[in-house]
C-alpha cells in the first residue's frame, strides 16, 4: 500500500512536523492561506501566529472564513483562479 503525505481526520501531526511549521511561519515574510475553512486546529492557528509576528497574510478562498477578518488581504476566488495571478505579481509565476 502507498500512503499519501497527508494527515487524515482524527490523526495527530508529528511534533517534529508541527514545530517545523511554526518555525517556518515565524520566519516568513508572507503567508498565503489557500482553500481552508480556517477551523481545523492546530493548523488554523498558523495564520494568527504569522499576524502576531507582523507577517503579511493573504487568504485565497471563495468563501469568508473565521480568519478573514484578521487577514491582511483576501482574494474571493478559487485557488485555480487566484494563484496564477498572485504568483505572477510576486514574481514567482511562469
Amino acid at each position: 500500500m502507498i500512503r499519501p503525505g497527508v494527515i487524515w481526520s482524527g490523526e495527530n501531526l508529528r511534533e517534529e512536523t508541527w514545530l517545523m511549521a511554526v518555525e517556518t511561519v515565524r520566519a516568513a515574510e508572507l503567508l498565503v492561506v489557500v482553500g481552508t475553512s480556517g477551523t481545523v486546529y492546530p493548523a488554523a492557528s498558523l495564520p494568527e501566529l504569522a499576524l502576531a509576528a507582523g507577517t503579511r497574510v493573504v487568504e485565497v478562498n471563495p468563501e469568508p472564513t473565521p480568519l478573514s477578518q484578521l487577514i491582511s488581504e483576501t482574494f474571493r476566488e478559487t485557488a485555480s483562479e487566484a494563484l496564477p495571478g498572485l504568483l505572477h505579481r510576486l514574481g514567482l509565476g511562469v
